[in-house]
Order: structure tokens, then sequence, then C-alpha cells
């Protein structure tokens, strides 16, 4: 039997959510059934000396083709040149993640005669409606879009009147701490206890608003003896800084920035507590990994927060923008170290058990299988 040509496409490989699970999907294809090839949207030196996905790709064998797209100008240029790529590889389908990507990989995908095109939507991007107007336009291009989450599908149907039986639903994938259990709270080193986020520092993840009003919340009574680290970089962090320094000192004092740290996934995995106040999402990934190593969670109800939590949701859960919810669910979780265990052991079990990569993969499979 021979292999089938996998297309798989994506904007970036820098590291983040979308980009992680695109390699764990490259990375975890059975290679019995199918051959590889991705092709990168940007340029190999906008991930020269940047943490990136590309190591993880290549030590796989895994051929990666960079297309240096770097504007609207380099559009056409870029169509062309995956359009010869993928007429090259022979390619029996196309994936790909995130607009851009998805974008000028459909139109490519066409010219070259590629006879599945499927799209990831990562996100319900509720900030671009430019963004929602081209892909409604060019969805005729699309064969299949597959989902991250059920309420990113949703979006699609209601904000592009894409047809049900066009939209599938793959959740992201996760794996297990390395030591195989959760990790001992950061509190036991240094005997404050630690809320945590992490992500990029943009508007979307909704760190204005939080901060904003933390002096209510972190300098409450309740929590005199908690601190809130944040691990991540992007362009809103002077903004975020400035926001701080207005805090009253006592509350400034315990807030940290630790910039991006390659060990993310490790810390959020020993705070007390996970802090995600985002305006919306697809499904993210520090949800699920904070999920996997057994902790407690304070999220809003961003896109695929509610699935990720199951039926444990509601005491983790809280409307964005909605300051006395999220106070009220804020006090209850750093004023009870059972009820913070308890969802943690919940979490983690659900987690494991409903998001492997494994299973992830195994959808993916599925859907290209569908017409082999």
């Amino acid at each position: 039997m021979s292999k089938i040509n996998a297309a798989l496409c994506i904007t970036e490989l820098a590291v983040g959510g979308a980009e992680k699970a695109f390699a764990e999907l490259a990375v975890g294809l059975n290679r019995e059934r199918f051959e590889p090839a991705v092709y990168v949207l940007r340029g190999e030196k906008y991930h020269d000396g940047n943490p990136s996905f590309l190591p993880k790709l290549r030590k796989a064998g895994i051929p990666v083709f960079f297309l240096d797209v770097g504007g609207p100008f380099s559009f056409a240029r870029g169509v062309s040149r995956l359009t010869r790529l993928l007429k090259e590889q022979n390619a029996d389908f196309f994936l790909s993640f995130m607009f851009h990507a998805n974008l000028l990989g459909r139109f490519a995908a066409r010219r070259a005669g590629v006879p599945r095109v499927f799209s990831g939507i990562r996100v319900a991007d509720r900030q671009h409606p430019l963004h929602l107007l081209l892909d409604r336009l060019t969805s005729r291009l699309v064969d299949r879009y597959l989902c991250v989450s059920r309420s990113a599908a949703d979006f699609l149907a209601r904000a592009e009147k894409i047809p049900a039986e066009k939209i599938a639903v793959i959740p992201n994938g996760v794996r297990p701490p390395e030591s195989g259990a959760s990790s001992p709270s950061l509190s036991s080193e240094n005997g404050e206890k630690q809320i945590l986020f992490a992500g990029r520092l943009v508007w979307q993840k909704g760190l204005d608003w939080l901060l904003s009003f933390a002096d209510a919340w972190l300098g409450a009574p309740e929590a005199r003896e908690w601190t809130f680290a944040v691990v991540g970089d992007g362009p809103q962090k002077r903004k975020l800084e400035k926001i701080v320094a207005r805090l009253t000192p006592e509350t400034a004092r315990r807030v940290e920035f630790l910039g991006w740290r390659p060990d993310a996934a490790a810390l959020a995995a020993r705070a007390d507590l996970f802090l995600f106040p985002s305006r919306y999402e697809g499904m993210p990934n520090v949800l699920l990994e904070a999920a996997a190593a057994g902790r407690a969670i304070l999220s809003s109800r961003c896109d695929g927060a509610e699935e990720i939590l199951g039926d444990r949701s509601a005491p983790q859960t809280f409307a964005f923008g909605d300051k006395e919810e999220f106070l009220e669910k804020f006090k209850h979780l750093i004023s009870s170290g059972d009820a913070r265990a308890d969802l943690g052991r919940a979490n983690r079990a659900r987690a494991l058990d409903e998001f492997s990569f494994e299973k992830m993969t195994a959808r993916y499979e599925a859907e290209f299988l569908a017409d082999f």
C-alpha cells in the first residue's frame, strides 16, 4: 500500500499553543500510512535564535519548507511557490493551521489540484472582522473545517454561515507531566502561595482587565499570603507594567513579570492556582497543561475552557468582565485548600483521559483517511 502524502501548513513555528498541536500532529502521524511534509509561511531566518518547534520536526525527519511570506505584497509569490511545492510532493491532502496559512494555503492547494483541503480553526476570532470576511469569501475552497473546540465550531457556523456538514471538532491534546504525577506547589519552597498566568501578553488574554482591579482581589485580606506571577512576553508588557505601577505598593509588590520561560508548563504545574482571564480562545493549551498537572484553575468562560473542565467548570470559570463573579470565585478558591486539591484531582483525571495527543492524532487521521 502506497503512503498518503500529507501536506501540513502553518504560519510560523514559534512556541505557542497552535504551533505545539501542529508539531505534535506532524510527528505523531502514523508513518506507515502517511508521509508528511511541512510548509511554513514565515522565513527560516525568522526562526533563527528564537524558541520554535523546528528542531522537533527536523529530529523526526520531516521535511520543512519556508515560503518567506512577510506581508500582503508577498502573498502572490507565496501562493505560487506553495503551489509548485505541493505539485512536487503530489500531496493527497492539505491541512493548514492559523488564519494566514489557511487563506494562502487554500488558494495554493486548489491551484495544485490537491484532492482534499482542510482548514484548522484554532480560535474563535472576534477581534478581526476582516479575517472572518475573507475566510467566508473563500470557504468554497475548503472541503472540511477542523475546529479545536465545540465553541469555536459554533462560532464559525454562526459568524460565517458554514454548513454543519463541513465542520468537525478535534480538541487539542496534552501530555502528562514527566514525573507522572502532579508537581508540588511553589508555596512549599518560598512560604507564599502562588497564582500564575502563562501566555502571550496581548489584548486577547485579558490581563489588562484583570490587573486593573488587582487591588480588589490580590489586595484583599484573604489574599495576603498570595503572589501573582505572569509568565510570557508580548506587545502589551509595558502597558501591563504601567497598570501594576498604579496599584497600591503592597499589591504591586506581589505581582511579578517573569518573561518568556521554556519551563512555563512546569511552573504552571507548581502553582497553587492557575489564572486565565482570556477574552477569547479556541482551546487553550496552557489550560490543558495546568489541568493535566492537577492544578485548580480560575478561567474566564473563553472558548474551550468549559470543555476542558467538564462538569467541574462552574466553580472554576467566570464571565469575562464580571468583576463580582470573579471576586466571589477567587476568594472561595484561595480560602480552601481542600477545594483546590479536589478540583485539581478532577482536572487531571479529565485532561489525561479525554485530551491525550494520541486521541487528537487518531481523530485527525480518521478525517484524512475518510476518502482513502
